[in-house]
């Protein structure tokens, strides 16, 4: 009884532990990669060359040169999305419109970490500054179209009813009166054009004349195009077309604009001509009736002459489903001369926007476009305009993944480089079509480490995907852009019935040019690729496909015809009962195929079922594969069959009527029911001793894992905690159940010590859905490495039956690893990456630390021990090798209620400057059936921490989460994008990013809270939520005074008051001077204890209009010239804080008190960040009229701060930090 006691650790080992286990593990998100899910705008940056895309999910992906990218998330309702994104130029802020009319302003901020570890890494994040209030996104919900004026300092938002309002944007507020009203328009119609038409419709289009900034053109609806001017107010031109108007844009310096309809025309005017005056009307692919052109654009090129690019306009009855962006140059006096084109670019989803990167002439009078970017539903194209063909850019990131869907993933981490460089270069055929040219989008800073990343001896790491159409690629993720570096086809092998090509040519009309790769169909379903597994030391990729068929692949420098002979594996040999009713194989056929990776070997296995796993041992140049029926183990050089095992119940197989054992149902044998009662007696009473021990625990440890990421969660388990088992049901395969439990889930090669201690053996290991493990030795002659592949012989292998394990739960086995004495796996196997080579200085191999987690309690140290680990749906358990004796096993599904989805043994590294003071240790990662990510160590199985990572509903998510050597994990997060993870906070990558914008243009944004609350105009208002405006400010405000500045500066608000207004002003303006002269000191005290509120209804923003996120300002009054902050004067009643929020003031004031928040981080030495920043400077060099009082404060929980290889671990219960930004 007392070794329970004289096992148990002391309470300061516990608390060290504890700390380790915080510096050790940590969950982070690192980046997305792939196409944004559901895009639906589309932005870019013509200063800081950075473009931007929304999704309807609120998502905002910001990119610039390769390896510069950016994500936010704004955390919508369900019910809204983005609508509208514009970029303010050469500022490095954004302006977001979502569909329920809320607007946000978000900015690019440089970011250095303070932690010395990461002190020469500094990176950029997006940090949301102003959102606009409720009664604002009354208006703005309505939203068709918004113009973004030059100054930076008005927004024009036009509507479905047609009226046009003012947004303001320094103080981020709406004129709640139209600037353009309706009414005046319709007078302008019956006065210039005779009542032609009623009402004009919705605002379609508005744009700012590129010289003159008080000129816009407005384009509505209903033929109307209006040519306005701003200071006056007034119109000064209107024209009207005989059709709708979809949109319309300057040209030329603006002596010319052109529009576009709903019957597929465009038309191009002088703008100095009147009415209805039209220079050129046309309609491209007429006269039939065509589909409405949606947006038109008109580019001056090199040579002077017009391109004009449109979106739309295809002949109704014929391309009615199709989307296309079409480009069209041709003189204007001459329609025949050399220098006409006209492509139609064809795209097999629907355009979303548009826009050209352009170079100015110096006298402005040439926009010589460089570039076309054309976003899509599920992809992005960009056309290069100076290559005379306009061909397409190779995408350096963006890439759609699902342009096939994506059926199967796997890594391989530093791969050979010599592989590397044959990839690269086989690849450059494939890429002959695209254009030569430099990538245009080249925004932002990169800086390497001391080791450039670029270098040739860095290591590199690809990313694998197989897909519904056979084809194979290969990814380059070693940073966060994943340009496609290779691309295999394994459709070219097989015959595949197609439609007939029709080969007659006949000139299409309009001029087709297929562009994009989004090519969701399939010609065959039988193509799709199930498993892949790739050495990169030996060039050698097995891919193994739906119908039964196992391809080889290996490099060949030549060009060559391929007909290789099929090999058949038949698993069913001895049953002739079975019958199969699937699909049947594929034929083969012989192809020219050019130089690169060529089929070397095809295996067919019967049945042609679906492969379920595959092990590729390249050393004795053999694989195993395993399907529903059974596994084979193959030579792929000699082309022989080492062995076939059927897995299949001989008994079911004949029909009889005893039901296997396999199935989980078996006759009750009368000789062992003694024994058996006996054991289970025994079970109960042991159970009843763990039960009653563990209600005598306290259990308020036990609840703090439902918050997978708080501080509480990182802790010993194993010394205080006594799981209560749940019972679990017994495991019963039926017929009509998906899971079969002859189907193989994983297979394993290990050199191992298999029959004795004394000599290591080849052994495959296969486990089954039903519990079963089968362990086979290979035995003969053993290759000689030379310079790490294997020398290929003519020797033969032969492979026996050697050990075969039987669990009693019968849950499928996931997951089989041989462990070492150092805990790390020894072999290779499906679902288990492994590092293809060690050369890298940045992953150099650390021996782990020995301690009492990590040592055998049970064998000397000096005899070399290997362990089997064996993952099934329910539990872990290990095994003693040679003799399999149980070692230790951990019940997940018994304890947690879970299912295993996923395993991997992976190194967690503490480093340090002191040898002695570094530690490492391997542990197994498992990725449960409720998106949780848990860490175990090895061999004794006890839970160090316990992360939410994926949403439980998420089912694609799960099933395709890749685990990589180095503590990381891809997923995809949708259908086309793909996330990347880490848990170790110790992982960073090799360069930092940065971006310098114009910081004198960036305008503080000045909010007047009490302003917007007056004119509300709502009886149902609460004056609640105005008092809490009054006085909304971050806390520790006093704590931090020596970091807050006092201002002087003297501004003008651009808004003219009414006479209202101005009758109204001083009686507001005596009332605040009282109230701040003689409550200043309570005032800040209040303002220190108000909690903070964000979000309300759902939503990003408050009503009070203000942002805690970063730059927002406050403006609580007007009129004040002078303010001392002391803590000496009364707090200032609800009454009079009420009458100041009640009275009717003018909708516009100068702001003299501003309280501005600035999001600053620094990171403390565990790895959390505080909000904690550096003295800020304030500019003191104007007048004394507005007082500036700016405080730090934290980020919210929807800023996720990528790139900066740290874990964001804060203690929760601060009320002043917040958890990682990983949202499941």
């Amino acid at each position: 009884m007392f070794k329970f006691k004289l096992g148990r650790k002391q309470p300061e080992d516990n608390e060290a532990r504890r700390r380790l286990q915080k510096e050790l593990f940590g969950l982070n998100k690192i980046c997305d990669r792939g196409f944004p899910s559901r895009p639906s705008a589309l932005a870019y940056d013509s200063q800081l060359k950075l473009i931007a895309i929304g999704t309807h999910t609120g998502e905002i992906r910001i990119y610039g040169q390769p390896g510069f990218q950016l994500s936010y998330s704004l955390d919508l309702n369900p019910s809204s999305s983005i609508y509208k994104l514009i970029f303010l130029d050469g500022v490095a802020r954004l302006l977001v419109l979502t569909i329920d009319g809320y607007l946000h302003l978000l900015e690019i901020n440089n970011y250095n970490p303070t932690n010395n570890d990461f002190s020469s890494y500094s990176t950029v994040r997006l940090d949301r500054i102003c959102t606009s209030s409720d009664d604002d996104s009354i208006i703005l919900k309505n939203t068709q179209t918004i113009c973004l004026l030059r100054n930076h300092l008005n927004l024009l938002i036009g509507l479905n009813d047609g009226n046009i309002y003012l947004f303001n944007i320094e103080n981020f507020s709406l004129n709640i009166n139209p600037i353009i009203p309706t009414d005046i328009i319709e007078k302008t119609i019956v006065e210039y054009c005779s009542g032609r038409i009623i009402h004009p419709g919705p605002v379609q289009s508005i744009v700012q004349h590129p010289i003159n900034e008080d000129k816009i053109l407005i384009g509505y609806k209903n033929t109307l195009i209006v040519h306005w001017d701003l200071p006056s107010n007034s119109h000064d031109r209107t024209y009207i077309y005989k059709q709708e108007v979809e949109s319309v844009c300057w040209y030329n310096k603006g002596m010319n604009f052109a529009t576009c309809h709903n019957n597929g025309s465009y038309a191009l005017w002088d703008a100095k001509q009147q009415l209805n005056i039209v220079e050129t009307e046309k309609i491209p692919y007429g006269p039939y009736p065509c589909t409405p052109m949606t947006k038109v654009c008109v580019k001056i090129m090199r040579n002077g002459d017009p391109l004009i690019i449109f979106a739309g306009g295809l002949p109704r009855s014929s391309y009615s489903n199709k989307h296309s962006v079409s480009c069209l140059s041709e003189n204007e006096h001459d329609h025949n001369n050399d220098r006409t084109r006209h492509v139609t670019f064809d795209f097999t989803t629907a355009v979303i926007d548009f826009f050209t990167i352009d170079k100015l002439s110096n006298d402005g009078s040439r926009d010589d476009p460089q570039s076309l970017v054309i976003l899509l539903h599920e992809e992005i194209v960009v056309i290069d305009l100076v290559t005379d063909s306009w061909p397409s850019y190779h995408l350096p990131y963006l890439n759609s993944i699902h342009a096939s869907p994506v059926i199967c993933t796997t890594l391989a981490c530093n791969v050979n480089v010599q592989f590397y460089k044959k990839l690269v270069n086989y690849a450059a055929i494939q890429f002959d079509d695209y254009s030569d040219r430099k990538w245009p989008i080249a925004g932002g800073e990169i800086k390497y480490s001391s080791n450039n990343v670029n270098d040739e001896t860095e290591p590199r790491h690809l990313l694998l995907t197989g897909h519904e159409d056979g084809s194979v690629q290969f990814w380059d993720i070693t940073n966060i852009s994943m340009p496609l570096v290779y691309k295999l086809k394994t459709s070219d092998y097989f015959q595949i019935e197609q439609a007939p090509i029709d080969e007659t040519e006949e000139e299409t009309w309009p001029p087709f040019r297929k562009t994009g790769l989004y090519d969701p169909y399939c010609d065959d379903p039988r193509l799709a690729i199930q498993k892949l597994s790739l050495c990169t030391n030996t060039d050698t990729l097995i891919v193994a496909g739906t119908a039964g068929q196992v391809l080889t692949f290996e490099f060949s420098i030549e060009s060559t015809e391929v007909n290789i002979a099929t090999t058949t594996v038949n698993l069913l040999e001895g049953c002739e009962s079975f019958v199969w009713k699937g699909h049947e194989e594929m034929k083969t056929k012989a192809t020219f195929i050019p130089s690169g990776l060529i089929l070397t070997s095809l295996v067919q296995l019967y049945p042609p079922a679906a492969i379920s796993a595959v092990a590729l041992c390249s050393d004795i140049q053999t694989y195993a594969i395993g399907t529903a029926h059974g596994f084979t183990i193959f030579n792929y050089k000699q082309n022989r069959i080492l062995t076939a095992k059927c897995t299949l119940d001989p008994n079911a197989l004949g029909n009889t009527t005893a039901v296997p054992s396999s199935t989980g149902e078996s006759t009750l044998i009368r000789g062992r029911s003694l024994k058996k009662s006996l054991r289970e007696s025994f079970r109960r009473l042991r159970k009843g001793r763990t039960i009653r021990k563990a209600t005598m625990m306290a259990t308020a440890k036990r609840a703090d894992e439902n918050n997978p990421l708080s501080s509480t969660n990182m802790h010993l388990e194993d010394v205080i905690r006594v799981p209560v088992e749940r019972q679990v049901e017994f495991r019963e395969f039926k017929s009509s159940d998906d899971q079969v439990a002859s189907m193989v889930r994983c297979l394993y090669f290990a050199k191992t010590y298999l029959n004795s201690v004394n000599d290591r053996t080849r052994s495959v290991w296969a486990g089954t859905n039903g519990g079963h493990v089968y362990v086979y030795s290979i035995t003969g002659f053993e290759p000689q490495l030379l310079n790490g592949p294997a020398i290929a012989t003519d020797q033969t292998n032969t492979c026996t039956m050697a050990k075969e394990i039987r669990l009693k739960h019968k849950a499928p086995v996931l997951s089989i690893v041989v462990l070492d004495g150092s805990n790390q796996s020894i072999g290779y196997g499906s679902s288990i990456p492994t590092i293809e080579s060690t050369f890298s200085s940045l992953n150099t191999h650390i021996q782990p630390t020995t301690n009492s987690e990590n040592a055998s309690p049970s064998s000397p140290s000096t005899i070399p021990s290997h362990k089997v680990l064996i993952c099934s749906e329910e539990q872990f358990k290990v095994f003693t090798l040679p003799n399999l004796k149980p070692y230790c096993k951990f019940k997940l599904t018994a304890t947690e209620g879970t299912r295993v989805r996923k395993v991997n043994i992976n190194q967690f590294a503490l480093k340090s400057d002191n040898i002695n003071e570094s530690h490492t240790e391997s542990c197994l990662v498992c990725l449960d059936n409720m998106g949780q990510i848990s860490i175990y160590t090895l061999p004794t199985l006890r839970r160090q921490i316990l992360f939410s990572c994926i949403k439980a509903s998420d089912i694609n998510a799960l099933s395709t989460v890749q685990f990589s050597p180095f503590a990381h994990a891809l997923y995809l997060q949708s259908s086309s994008e793909l996330a990347q993870v880490t848990f170790s906070p110790q992982t960073i990558l090799p360069y930092s990013m940065s971006i310098t914008y114009d910081k004198l243009q960036r305008k503080t944004i000045q909010r007047s809270d009490i302003d917007k609350s007056i004119r509300q105009t709502s009886p149902q208002r609460n004056t609640t939520a105005e008092q809490e405006a009054l006085l909304l400010t971050p806390s520790k405000l006093s704590e931090h005074a020596d970091e807050s500045t006092l201002t002087s500066i003297s501004e003008k608000h651009q808004e003219t008051p009414s006479k209202s207004s101005v009758s109204s002003s001083p009686p507001r303006n005596n009332e605040v001077n009282k109230m701040l002269n003689g409550h200043e000191g309570s005032l800040v005290n209040k303002m220190n204890n108000t909690i903070i509120k964000p979000y309300q209804n759902g939503h990003a923003g408050n009503n009070s209009g203000f942002s805690t996120n970063s730059d927002s300002a406050i403006d609580l009054s007007s009129g004040i010239t002078s303010m001392n902050i002391t803590n000496n004067h009364k707090h200032p009643s609800n009454d009079e804080i009420q009458k100041q929020v009640d009275r009717d003031l003018p909708s516009f004031q100068s702001t003299p008190l501003k309280v501005t928040t600035e999001t600053s981080i620094q990171k403390d030495h565990q790895n959390s960040f505080s909000p904690v920043s550096p003295n800020g400077k304030a500019n003191a060099s104007s007048s004394s009229k507005l007082i500036s009082v700016k405080i730090r404060q934290a980020p919210n929980i929807n800023e996720i701060h990528y790139y900066n290889g740290t874990n964001n671990n804060n203690n929760p219960s601060s009320p002043n930090q917040r958890t990682p930004a990983i949202h499941t």
